[in-house]
């Protein structure tokens, strides 16, 4: 794909450039002159339009499949398309009542709450929903428990004051007397409940270093492993739909196409993904190559970010890049109130 020579196009480049754009996402067939002219309040000659399509794929805003087809836009004409609207371009889309209400009964449980957030949204929109969540660290501890199983294993378990409970088994070299195990549970309510996890990951230490059992083995763990067992894991801070949606759109019911994408849509990838590509005020939108991924260089990922207060995130979907933009994001906003209101 070339770069484009020059991003100050004319306003009726512009106006034939989104018609293109417009009646590709609208029927997903190149775009021709004479559609353009036939569906478009553009006072100008079919001729001219030629020309024009002419120019603006010479700048790198549009591409043909075929000799004799119509034109697409590229991944810099989507581009263009999606900055030059988007301060214009505003939609109101209604989100049924039943949504809102069953995402608001779960709102005690944030676990719950944000997988059920992806998996609507895919539903919706026939796009993969993702939800990422970046300030767990934020929450609150509300409950913690050392459980003795057999021999020299204890389950850890937290409770934080988002709903998410997480669960360690620990495998020690020594045997722990169930007496003994009370009294350090007890020891870690008094001191650490009411606690950030990033406070208890920076304070424990010096919060427990005056009691009796501080030397205690099954203390000492905690104490030196705090960083990974005080914390989320980062399958915990994504959550996703189903891929299957995806085979709802037509670039992705050839077989090939579907499997291409599916390593992609992994939680492991996808969590590097989003924090390599999406940080604070950063570009809420994807296209194609943008992704810096070959495998996802034939998809869009659209986003907002949300702020509770109590933790911070994004919301989005994965689709092809022909996708309703606008139309979408609207969706991702009325998302975006929803859990914001909820946590």
């Amino acid at each position: 794909m070339s770069e484009p020579k020059n991003h100050n196009l004319t306003d009726r480049e512009a106006a034939i450039l989104t018609a293109v754009i417009e009646g590709y996402i609208d029927n997903g067939m190149p775009v021709s002159s004479g559609f353009i002219k036939d569906n478009n309040q553009l006072n100008v000659s079919p001729a001219t339009i030629r020309n024009e399509m002419a120019s603006l794929e010479e700048k790198g805003f549009l591409t043909h499949l075929h000799t004799s087809g119509g034109r697409v836009p590229t991944d810099i004409g989507y581009r263009f398309y999606i900055s030059r609207l988007n301060s214009v371009h505003t939609m109101d889309i209604p989100l049924g009542q039943d949504i809102r209400k069953e995402l608001l009964t779960i709102s005690n449980n944030v676990d719950e709450l944000l997988g059920a957030t992806a998996e609507m949204l895919a539903k919706i929109s026939s796009m993969f929903g993702v939800v990422t969540i970046s300030g767990y660290q934020q929450s609150k501890l509300t409950d913690i428990e050392l459980v003795p199983i057999q021999g020299d294993r204890i389950m850890f378990v937290l409770a934080l004051d988002t709903g998410l409970v997480k669960s360690i088994v620990l495998n020690l070299d020594i045997h722990i007397n169930s007496k003994r195990i009370q009294n350090i549970t007890q020891l870690l309510k008094d001191r650490l409940i009411g606690l950030t996890l990033k406070e208890i990951q920076s304070t424990m230490k010096h919060r427990l270093n005056d009691a009796e059992m501080y030397d205690h083995e099954l203390v000492q763990i905690l104490i030196n492993e705090r960083y990974s067992y005080f914390t989320i894991d980062s399958n915990n801070k994504i959550y996703t739909s189903s891929t299957n949606v995806l085979l709802d759109q037509p670039e992705f019911q050839d077989l090939t196409s579907y499997q291409r994408v599916l390593p992609v849509l992994e939680k492991p990838f996808l969590n590097d993904h989003f924090k390599e590509n999406f940080h604070l005020n950063s570009n809420n939108t994807l296209i194609g190559t943008e992704n810096g991924d070959i495998r996802l260089e034939d998809c869009a990922i659209i986003t907002t970010q949300f702020d509770s207060g109590m933790m911070q995130g994004r919301i989005g979907v994965i689709g092809p890049k022909r996708v309703p933009y606008f139309s979408l994001k609207a969706l991702l906003e009325k998302f975006t109130e929803i859990v914001q209101s909820a946590i």
